[in-house]
């Protein structure tokens, strides 16, 4: 491969994963030939299980940070894939929402988070997260290890303060709330809808650059819908920006890099106004992406003035707006 044809693919990788340019070019020059950029997961425990974790991220997105969820890259391979966290402060929201532990919700126990999954491994810069008997690995890199330790002893503690427990320290084995809740198929990958559309959560996870690469909002929130078959992205805009809806759909649905979705329809819920929705679907029908579009001025506190002064910076960074294809008669909800 010549050296352009290796700093496009690396521009490409940057794009979609939000890597350095350092790391793209390190990724691309060690794959095989004709190897995707993007890799699919090589073992469907895997693409599941990321499919659990988008649902998380999504869930444990409390506060604002620089980049969308707090995640400013992440590092898809076949076996699994590198989630790296922008500070502290995310790892604390992420790491409460992955790591499983049985709470007490008033009707009883449940287990939150990753059922079965345990911490297998410890470096400097982060942790690896498995669930028991599978082949899966999900990476959590970014802040120290002394931050990654402090995170986990304040949420362990948490936990217990209110009468649960710290399940990922059990070990190599499952608690028995963890059997329990596991034999009683209560996580939502056991419904064949959720299995059906897995694919697209865990498309959306390995491609999460392109929410601040190619997309400039300044806030991203989301949640899932009908069993896991609709997942839809709140994209919030503060007045000024652009809100590039046309390269966003053209790089989620790009043949070679995106995923399997066809814009099915857009509209403006204001005429003439900003606000609005895209709607992008599978062709086969099992999942579908749901994009909605506002803008909001978020009051700038006085503790969140740098906060937003870090997301302005990263917004002004991405440029440029192609109108949205013309759909007579389209309609974003149906």
């Amino acid at each position: 491969m010549s050296v352009t044809q290796t700093s496009s693919r690396a521009r490409t990788y940057a794009l979609y994963t939000g890597a350095p340019r350092q790391l793209a070019c390190e990724v691309v020059a060690s794959l095989p030939p004709h190897a995707p950029l993007i890799p699919a997961p090589a073992h469907q425990e895997q693409l599941l299980l990321e499919s659990e974790v988008f649902y998380w991220v999504l869930s444990s997105q409390r506060n604002f940070f620089e980049f969308p969820f707090g995640i400013r890259y992440v590092q898809p391979t076949a076996d699994g894939i590198r989630i790296h966290l922008e500070s502290n402060a995310s790892l604390d929201s992420l790491l409460a929402g992955l790591l499983p532990g049985r709470v007490n919700v008033g009707t009883g126990d449940e287990i939150h988070g990753l059922n079965g999954c345990r911490i297998t491994a410890r470096s400097e810069r982060g942790i690896e997260i498995r669930r028991l008997g599978q082949p899966t690995s999900i990476r959590l890199t970014g802040p120290s290890r002394r931050a990654f330790q402090k995170s986990e002893a304040a949420l362990a503690e948490r936990i217990r303060d209110h009468g649960g427990e710290a399940s990922w320290l059990a070990g190599d084995t499952w608690t028995d709330h963890e059997r329990r809740w596991e034999d009683e198929r209560q996580p939502l990958p056991y419904e064949s809808t959720w299995r059906e559309a897995a694919w697209l959560p865990s498309g959306l996870l390995r491609r999460l650059g392109l929410l601040h690469t190619v997309a400039v909002p300044q806030v991203v929130t989301g949640h899932e819908a009908r069993l896991g078959e609709w997942w839809i992205l709140e994209l919030d805009h503060d007045a000024h920006t652009s809100l590039r809806r046309a390269e966003l759909v053209q790089a989620l649905a790009d043949p070679e890099h995106g995923l399997p979705l066809e814009l099915r329809g857009h509209r403006d819920l204001t005429p003439g106004a900003s606000l609005g929705l895209i709607l992008l679907k599978s062709p086969n029908n099992t999942a579908t992406l749901q994009l909605r579009y506002d803008r909001f001025d978020y009051p700038v506190k006085p503790e969140r003035a740098e906060m937003f002064a870090a997301i302005r910076r990263r917004i002004s960074a991405v440029t440029g707006e192609a109108p949205l294809p013309a759909m007579p008669g389209c309609s974003a909800t149906s």
